[in-house]
């Protein structure tokens, strides 16, 4: 549990380190970057219901596996001990940690929810189709993706690969922050459409991530037990 309270914690300093650091401005070598498409959707917001292999996080040269699972405003991710998950609630930011000895809320968005916690309904999204490449192979539409919102200290900025045979679902993320190597996510075996609803069942009584009770207080009397969730499917 204090491994699970470490990482719901992380969340504050990941989110203020991605959000203050000025994005660079890179195109694909060799692309000419086309000019902002009409669109101005967030593009995660097309998958509301998904389940995934995520390899990688924003944190650089993280290149650790985890189980992902979206269904509607909630995105569920494998613990840091595996055995362990978190539900975030991509609407209020909301994160809930759930372990055997108890649950931890933050009010923070997990990091490993994010790009998708970036959504919200005073996000300004601009894109750019910069190109096709061939990822994991899958054929993909390049997209950089500019968001912009009062929350954000900068304008963040990502790389998207869209597969075509997955709807457009990206398979690989880069962030753009101007680093010497910018953090970038890998997803595989994707699987689109609803989800298993047992798999997003969280106490809705937990204790505050300030604070930690060993004897697992917080947790929901006679809520029902989150069942461990079932590796993704394959292809």
């Amino acid at each position: 549990m204090p491994r699970l309270l470490a990482a719901v914690l992380i969340t504050c300093y990941l989110t203020a380190l991605l959000n203050a650091q000025a994005s660079k401005e890179e195109g694909p070598a060799g692309q000419t970057v086309a000019a902002p498409a009409a669109k101005t959707q967030f593009p995660l917001d097309a998958f509301p219901e998904f389940s995934a292999v995520m390899v990688g996080s924003v944190m650089p040269s993280d290149d650790r596996e985890s189980y992902i699972y979206r269904s509607g405003k909630l995105l569920r991710n494998s613990g840091p001990e595996g055995h362990n998950f978190v539900i975030t609630d991509l609407t209020t930011k909301e994160t809930y940690g759930v372990s055997a000895p108890g649950c931890i809320h933050d009010r923070r968005p997990y990091f490993r929810a994010m790009p998708f916690s970036f959504a919200g309904p005073d996000l300004t999204v601009q894109r750019t189709t910069s190109g096709q490449e061939t990822v994991d192979g899958y054929r993909c539409k390049i997209e950089d993706v500019t968001l912009s919102a009062k929350r954000f200290m900068n304008p963040i900025k990502l790389r998207l690969w869209e597969a075509e045979d997955l709807q457009g679902f990206p398979v690989k993320v880069v962030f753009l922050r101007g680093i010497q190597r910018s953090p970038e996510i890998h997803y595989k075996n994707v699987v689109l459409g609803p989800q298993d609803p047992t798999l997003f069942i969280y106490p809705k009584t937990c204790e505050k991530s300030l604070g930690y009770n060993a004897k697992g207080a917080g947790v929901t009397p006679g809520a029902k037990k989150p069942t461990d969730a079932p590796p993704a499917p394959p292809n």
